[in-house]
Order: C-alpha cells, then structure tokens, then sequence
C-alpha cells in the first residue's frame, strides 16, 4: 500500500511539473496587435497604414506612394504618404513588437534548475543527488503578471497610435503652412512689381525735373525692402517644402512634387466649443495609453507584496541515490524565512509609482483640456479674422483702388497715390492669406488634441468668397 502510494505521489509530482513546464513555452507573433493600431489609423485619419517588413504588399504600397505623387498634392494625400513611407513611424511600430515579447515573456516560467550531487570516496558505488527545482513565485505570480503585461501592450498600442494620428496632424499643418507662405510669395511678387512700375515712374519724373532727387531715392528702397522680403519669403517656402518631404519621408527626385497655389476656406458652421473637451478626454489615446499605464501600476502594488516577501520560494523534484537507499524520489521545497525583510520597501516604490502615475494622468487631462480651448479660442479668433477681411476690408480696398484710378483717369491725383493705393490693397490681401494660415494650423492642433476627431457639422451654404477662391478639401 505504502509502495502504491509513493508512486502515485511519484506520478502525480512529475506530471504536474511537465505541465507546468508545457504551459511555459509561446511564440511571438510578428506583427502583435499592429491590426487594432490600423483599424484606429483608418478611422481617425481615413488613410491605409503598413508595417513595412519587405513584403511584396509594401513593394505595392511604394507604387502607390509614386503614384499619389504624380499629382498635384493634396493635404489628404500628403498624409497618406507620411503614413505610408515616414521612417519614424515604422521605428514606432517595432514598439509593438517589444511590447509584444514582453506580454509573452510575462506568460512565461523562468527555466527550471537542475543541481547534480555526487560524493567520494564511497563504496561499492558513488553516492549522487539530483533535483529539479522551479521557482514558486513565477507560478503564483502568473496570472497577475500576464495582466500586468497585457495593460502595458495595451498602452503600448494606444501610444503608437497616438504616434500615426500626431504624424498625420503634423503632416497637415506641414502641408497648411507651405501652401500659405507659397501664397503669400505669389502676393509678394505682385508687389515687387507694382513697385518696379512705381520705381519706373519716379525715374520719369526724375529725369523730367518734376521731382526731388530723395523722392526717386525713397522709392528705390522701397523697391529694395520689396525684393530682399521676397527673396526671404522664398526661402521660408523652401523651408517649409523639405520640412514636409521630411515628414512624408521623400527626398531626391521624389522631393519635386506640386501643391495647389490657395489655401482652402474655413467651413461656413465651424466647430463649436460646448462638449469638446469631454470628446478630448474620450478619444485623446495619448490619456488612453496613461490610463493602461495608471492599471499596471496598480498590479504592480499588489504583485510587489507577494513578490517581496517570499523572493527565491520553490518548488521541485529531488532524487537521491546512496549506499544504504537505493533510490528516493519526491518533492523539494524552498521558502525564505521572512526575518530581516518583510518586502516592504518593493511595496513602497510599487505605491510611490502608482501614485506618480495617477498624478501624471490627472497632469495630462488637465493639459487636453487646456490644449482644446487654447487651440479653440486661436481658431475661432482667425476665423473671424479672416470673415473680417472678406467682407470689410478686401472689398474696402479694392474700392477705393477703384475710386484712386478714376481719380487718376481724370488727373485729380497722382500717379503715386494710385500705387499706393494698390500696394495697400496687396498687403491687405498678404494679411488674409496669413490669417487663413494661421486659422488651418490652429485646426490641426484642435484636431489633434481631440484624438484626430473633428466633430461633422452640416454645412448649409457656402460663405461669400473672393473671386477665384479655392473651396475646401
């Protein structure tokens, strides 16, 4: 009976250590939840993204990029390539695969000991120990060690999607900004050539003895500020087009790419401030991320207790084999005697760090909400900005540009009020393309602080719009 026992406990100590050892072994997937990353890319910013990893579906994704480039760019197709082909942004996508191991890793025992004994001299035969010893602590510890790994790889989700939604804000204040200086040079030149004529004119009336020399003198630098503010203009443009070949990830022949020459006009019914930072706080996946961050935290704690005080506890297999015995098999047992350390100083920092981690959270909610009427409140001023200049003042200018050249048709004023006249028309117009800049940048901050979101309004009819105005896209 005692024999029938013994192997009983024999079997049933082996089988459950071959389990448990059986339950340790995983894979990594290869693109560990890079899926749910995309479906939150597709819906936020309505452009395809790709973990490229050198397959013959990235091969057609590069088509596809050439492709889009062909054409003049749009602000929607610049994003799509930024998504498509930003080497940063592939780099963050390896995260998910760190984060990915990790979550692995964290469902996994660490390997087993195996400790060999044997004694000389002896007779007839050498005396030998063997055994097989597992870690305690990784057992118990398992379930709250895969939840803790699997909040982790879920904030590591929710930041690199954050990362695809930033990219793509960034790419369309890129592309705002560069279409906006383009414009505004293409005013600049309209400038320096309105005062080139006017130069030409004060050079006439030079020669013919009808002006003072400082006259003529004052017009050459005016016409010399004009260019020198051109030429800076210029590189400002320039600027802002590698900026965004940057972003995009283009460079060489791949850089020479067109925009259209406008910016688009504000929407008739804009984004109104009521419930926006509640959406914020819903869809900031920047917060998400600190809230899966603040649940780790909080398994932590409760792991750092069990952990701390009974560190090095296990549990195993032990064979001896001497002279007097020929052989014994049967469980081994480690546990530390919590004397000197009871673990609480692994508790206090578990504690201390949770406690960071909520403060950081309430830090960053309180920050989105801020970050939303800040860029609100600059948005909603350009928009008004911007209706100021369409219906007051470019109409006011180019009325009296008007009224200036029948003044001048019939000899009443001079020809240097009428250039004047007009270059105080074109720096008008230079301000309203400034003003309409400044409204699409501060768009993209409110967009991208409401997790790429914009809350959809029915626009009923359009506003009254210069001539030749580009629509919105």
């Amino acid at each position: 009976m005692k024999k029938k026992t013994a192997r009983n406990i024999k079997r049933y100590t082996v089988a459950s250590l071959g389990a448990v050892l059986l339950a340790g072994c995983a894979t990594v997937p290869r693109q560990g939840g890079f899926k749910s990353v995309a479906a939150v890319a597709k819906h936020r910013t309505g452009a395809t993204v790709i973990w490229d990893q050198n397959s013959q579906a990235d091969r057609r994704v590069h088509a596809a990029v050439h492709k889009l480039l062909s054409h003049p760019l749009t602000a929607r197709a610049a994003v799509q390539i930024a998504l498509l082909n930003n080497p940063g942004l592939q780099a963050r996508y390896e995260q998910l695969g760190v984060s990915q191991a990790d979550l692995v890793q964290a469902g996994l025992l660490s390997n087993p000991v195996f400790n060999f004994d044997i004694r000389f001299p002896a007779a007839p035969f050498h005396g030998w120990d063997a055994s097989v010893a597992q870690n305690f602590l990784d057992i118990l510890l398992l379930p709250a060690r895969r939840k803790m790994a699997a909040a982790q790889f879920a904030a590591a989700k929710s930041d690199v999607a954050n990362a695809v939604i930033s990219l793509a804000q960034r790419t369309r204040a890129a592309y705002y900004r560069l279409v906006g200086d383009q414009q505004v040079v293409q005013l600049e030149r309209t400038v320096k050539h309105a005062v080139a004529d006017q130069l030409d004119l004060a050079k006439k009336l030079r020669q013919a003895g009808n002006t003072p020399p400082i006259a003529y003198d004052q017009q050459l630098t005016l016409y010399e500020h004009v260019r020198l503010q051109l030429a800076m203009d210029n590189a400002t443009v320039l600027e802002d087009h590698e900026r965004l070949n940057a972003i995009m990830g283009l460079w060489g022949p791949e850089g020479n790419w067109t925009i259209p020459s406008r910016l688009p006009l504000p929407p008739q019914h804009d984004v109104p401030l009521q419930g926006l930072e509640s959406l914020a706080i819903r869809h900031s996946l920047k917060l998400a991320a600190a809230r899966k961050n603040l649940r780790a935290a909080a398994i932590a704690v409760k792991v750092s207790g069990i952990a701390g005080l009974l560190p090095g506890a296990g549990i195993g297999l032990n064979y001896v084999r001497d002279p007097d015995v020929r052989g014994t098999l049967g469980p081994a047992f480690s546990v530390p005697l919590p004397i000197f350390n009871q673990g609480q100083p692994q508790v206090a920092i578990a504690k201390a760090e949770y406690r960071a981690a909520y403060r950081r959270y309430q830090a960053l909610a309180v920050r989105i909400r801020a970050k939303v009427r800040e860029a609100w409140i600059a948005m909603h001023a350009a928009d008004r900005e911007v209706l100021f200049y369409q219906r007051i003042m470019l109409p006011l200018r180019k009325r009296m540009v008007h009224e200036t050249q029948l003044a001048y048709n019939g000899m009443y004023v001079s020809g240097f009020v009428l250039m004047q006249s007009k270059e105080a028309e074109i720096d008008s117009a230079r301000h309203y393309v400034q003003t309409l800049r400044r409204y699409w940048l501060a768009r993209q901050r409110l967009r991208q602080v409401l997790g790429g979101l914009l809350p959809r309004r029915n626009v009923a009819a359009s506003k009254a719009l210069p001539a030749n105005a580009p629509k919105e896209k």
